[in-house]
């Protein structure tokens, strides 16, 4: 039994034990014949164990967060050739998740506890392994609670109501009987995690074989997006029964304490916005000093399994590119997913033409091919961001498995966003300011604005991070009254003033149902086998 988890913990999904980078962080090969007899003792071990992490944090085993927490807001349709193409998909763009899901819930909910396992088990190993270098115990077991917590957040903003486990236990059947904890006591863990690693972690720069390794600033970047998070929606949506400050057994981090962790990241020298918004997203400029936190992709693992769980490339890329792209030799086909609504290109349109945004983010089909083909919800408008390119298609392995573009998960731009809005009230003339640093990034002195309000930093948040997966919950958190007012604007001909090819592919588009919580149900196997688990949000109790 040992022996079985172990390999499953430290190889099953570790095609070059992390995905993607290229350099020494990533690069280390699994071994065989692993025990915990054997295991667990080196400096090598602890780093490999950690590595391991790492990899269940960005597979993509078909339940790609980004696309499609994008693709539940008000910027992406859901896409693919048909109807019926990742169907599931559409489950969650129309509000109509099940329980029975695979490619949404059960793969997201199997993926998170796959990573807490594997902290789970280094934690409970680490005091045996003989560590020569100097706070290097430290910092690994700072690395494993910044992504324990992380998984926890994903669980916690998926479903809200889920068990707590920070202990291995190699007795299956006892899994069966752990409860579910409530949202509050999952943020408590959360916070108790993610305060250790803005303690423990490293604040100097990283050098580029660390690339993708997490920082203070990583966990600085993370806690203030929760805290957002938890302070605009979780405390106010009653039914998650969270009335308190977002705090561990002795710390509270309130809006003070989060505007400090962002002003923090700002003061760092190692970061600054790239003087070019399209370099952002060459994958010859990756791990830039605009990014504080990117998951790391390769095509080294030369991934072949179709399962998901040992692709190590970005799998989002080949999702979001068009299908059969005639007159561009720069893209590889893609599956069409994620294709841009018209309410988000019409945002891009209302600002300047010179704003550097547009062309990087909107792919116009109609106008940069000769032909391609016209799918399910088309638009003819595609994420450019992470289109798939033909300079980087694989030559070994699946190529559609082997993009080596990282998902850039915070950066610069973004705090600089979160920063002016928790200053909006207390301090708008500094939230003006670090708002006016990234509009004339993009637009020159002409696109500062004089005066702030949250409208503005609504708007700036969707042009800047649109297609990057924010936009779910940045709606969420200005509630769902206003989320659900934007998502079912996102297909009404008379506002978006745009030539409809297909209308039955909109019918039943959006139309918020916020008895979902925008959240999804807790995989129908999981209740299965467990004595104790069941549904909490009222969309899904049957």
């Amino acid at each position: 039994m040992k022996r079985k988890l172990l390999y499953i913990s430290l190889i099953m999904v570790v095609g070059s034990v992390f995905q993607g980078c290229k350099k020494d962080f990533l690069e280390l090969q699994p071994k065989t014949g692993l025990s915990d007899e054997t295991y667990y003792k080196t400096e090598t071990d602890a780093f490999r164990a950690v590595t391991s992490i790492y990899d269940a944090l960005s597979i993509q085993n078909w339940a790609i967060v980004p696309l499609m927490s994008d693709i539940w807001s008000d910027d992406e349709y859901k896409g693919g050739s048909a109807a019926s193409d990742m169907q599931e998909y559409g489950n969650y763009e129309y509000q109509n998740s099940q329980a029975t899901d695979v490619n949404t819930s059960l793969n997201l909910w199997t993926k998170c506890y796959m990573g807490i396992f594997r902290a789970n088990l280094y934690l409970s190993k680490q005091d045996g392994i003989t560590f020569k270098t100097p706070g290097l115990k430290t910092r690994l077991e700072a690395e494993t609670r910044f992504l324990r917590a992380y998984f926890y957040w994903e669980l916690e903003r998926h479903f809200g109501w889920v068990p707590i486990i920070t202990k291995v236990d190699l007795v299956l059947d006892n899994y069966k009987t752990v409860s579910q904890n409530t949202p509050t006591e999952v943020y408590k863990q959360i916070a108790y995690d993610l305060l250790y690693a803005v303690k423990n972690l490293p604040a100097q720069k990283l050098p580029a074989t660390e690339a993708g390794r997490a920082t203070k600033y990583a966990a600085e970047g993370l806690l203030t997006r929760i805290y957002m998070f938890y302070n605009d929606f979780a405390r106010n949506t009653p039914l998650l029964g969270v009335t308190t400050e977002w705090a561990d057994s002795t710390t509270t981090i309130d809006r003070a304490y989060a505007i400090n962790a962002a002003k923090d990241i700002i003061a760092q020298p190692q970061y600054s916005l790239l003087a070019n918004f399209h370099d952002l997203f060459d994958w010859n400029h990756q791990n830039s000093s605009e990014g504080i936190f990117e998951w790391q992709y390769s095509e080294l693992g030369k991934s072949s399994d179709w399962t998901g769980l040992n692709i190590d490339g970005n799998f989002m890329v080949v999702f979001v590119g068009v299908r059969g792209p005639d007159g561009d030799k720069t893209l590889d086909a893609g599956w069409s997913f994620g294709t841009l609504s018209w309410s988000l290109v019409k945002e891009f349109q209302d600002e300047a033409s010179n704003d550097a945004r547009i062309a990087a983010t909107v792919y116009d089909a109609n106008k940069n091919l000769k032909s391609y083909t016209h799918a399910y919800q088309n638009t003819g408008y595609f994420n450019n961001k992470y289109m798939p390119l033909s300079a980087f298609h694989a030559t070994a392995g699946e190529p559609t498995h082997n993009y080596a573009e990282n998902f850039i998960d915070i950066r610069l731009a973004d705090v600089y966003l979160m920063y002016a809005e928790l200053n909006l009230t207390a301090n708008p003339d500094s939230a003006l300011v670090y708002l006016n640093k990234v509009r004339t990034r993009s637009q020159g002195a002409s696109g500062a604005l004089t005066s702030i309000n949250l409208d503005a930093i609504k708007h700036e948040r969707r042009i800047e991070l649109a297609c990057e997966g924010s936009r779910k919950w940045d709606l969420m958190r200005w509630g769902l009254p206003y989320a659900k007012s934007m998502i079912d604007l996102t297909f009404d001909p008379t506002v978006i003033g745009a030539k409809v090819e297909s209308i039955d592919d909109f019918s039943t588009k959006g139309y918020l149902d916020v008895t979902t919580l925008g959240m999804l149900p807790i995989p129908a196997t999981e209740i299965s086998k467990s004595s104790v688990l069941s549904q909490k949000i009222p969309a899904y109790i049957k």
